[in-house]
């Protein structure tokens, strides 16, 4: 849906957040799980260094109808402080699994079987619960399609809206253990994002959000889809947004969240070179973001950017951070490689 007759009013709320909100403080959230942190120790398949092994792992749990023990992982992941090496929390990597498993659109007609068949063997899952809601927000995108809203038959797109508003009613009607984790507050800002007329305000949900889970980027990065000209916003709106929450984040982030939040947004397919992206800031970002997290992955972006900058001295400097073991294909802009980009 494009967000032109609602995008002003939302963008003034989350402009506002990023600008006047005082300082982040993250609540306790209440957890769905009897798994004590204890527990969650012994759980060796939680390999904190690499994000991604981890949603694989996840996903093969779920693909071989291993509930149990998904159950017992995505638990832990939400409940456990620690951080993975991108210094992104655990919770991240449980969103992050349902949108691999249910991407919307995208999202294949055969996950309701085994969304149910999670249900049936665990009727007390939150995880499970939170799947169906998930995969109804993911097949209302299906309907939709990935078109423009004017390349959208009438009918497609009022499906989409009712599977929204729908999505969103149970959202509001959750359960209390799981409506106070920043995955079901992630699925409620993208229902109130994509609804035309929502019963919640993104602004709001996103202000909610941010201030209880600062160091949750995935709702930054969420916002920042949103942002962009495909969607009614603008490059500049769209840099605005990254500058003020970079402000907003310097005691505990430093510079780095202008790199990420920049990188998200290249990586999602924004093209560099037509952002408002400066590059010696981006340069000095990255090297923080590094410092402070280092990720393989942000080491691969910081060559990637290089690349697509023509700056042959910090690609240089990139790549000799970047150890044998530490190359991340999927963490480059496309039509750039390391055989490439050397040319």
């Amino acid at each position: 849906m494009k967000l032109r007759t609602k995008f002003g009013r939302v963008l003034t709320v989350l402009m506002g957040a990023a600008l006047f909100i005082g300082p982040a403080h993250a609540n306790t959230p209440q957890s769905p799980s009897t798994v004590s942190v204890k527990d969650c120790a012994l759980l060796s398949e939680i390999n904190y260094q690499d994000q991604n092994e981890v949603i694989a792992r996840l996903r093969h749990l779920y693909q071989a109808s291993n509930f149990a023990e998904l159950d017992a992982t995505l638990a832990c992941l939400l409940n456990d402080p620690k951080k993975f090496q991108s210094g992104k929390p655990g919770a991240s990597a449980v969103y992050w699994f349902f949108r691999r498993e249910m991407p919307a659109p995208g999202v294949e007609d055969a996950q309701a079987a085994r969304v149910k068949a999670w249900q049936k063997q665990k009727p007390d899952s939150v995880f499970a619960a939170f799947a169906e809601l998930r995969l109804m927000y993911a097949l209302a995108w299906n309907v939709r399609g990935s078109d423009y809203a004017k390349d959208t038959p009438g009918g497609s797109m009022q499906a989409f809206q009712q599977g929204l508003l729908q999505s969103e009613k149970l959202l509001l009607d959750a359960r209390q253990d799981y409506r106070h984790t920043p995955i079901w507050q992630n699925l409620l800002l993208a229902v109130s994002l994509d609804a035309q007329h929502p019963q919640s305000d993104p602004g709001a949900v996103f202000k909610e959000g941010v201030s209880r889970w600062p160091n949750y980027y995935d709702f930054h990065e969420l916002i920042l889809t949103r942002l962009v000209p495909r969607w009614g916003g603008s490059w500049e709106t769209a840099d605005a947004f990254i500058v003020g929450w970079t402000r907003q984040l310097q005691t505990s982030e430093g510079e780095s969240l202008y790199a990420r939040l920049y990188a998200s947004l290249i990586l999602g397919g924004a093209d560099p070179r037509e952002t408002r992206l400066d590059w010696p800031r981006m340069k000095r970002s990255l090297d923080e973001l590094i410092k402070r997290y280092p990720d393989p992955v942000h080491k691969n972006w910081a060559a990637t950017l290089a690349c697509v900058h023509g700056d042959p001295a910090y690609y240089k400097l990139a790549m000799q951070r970047i150890g044998p073991q530490d190359l991340r294909p999927a963490a480059w802009v496309a039509g750039t490689a390391p055989a490439t980009c050397l040319r």
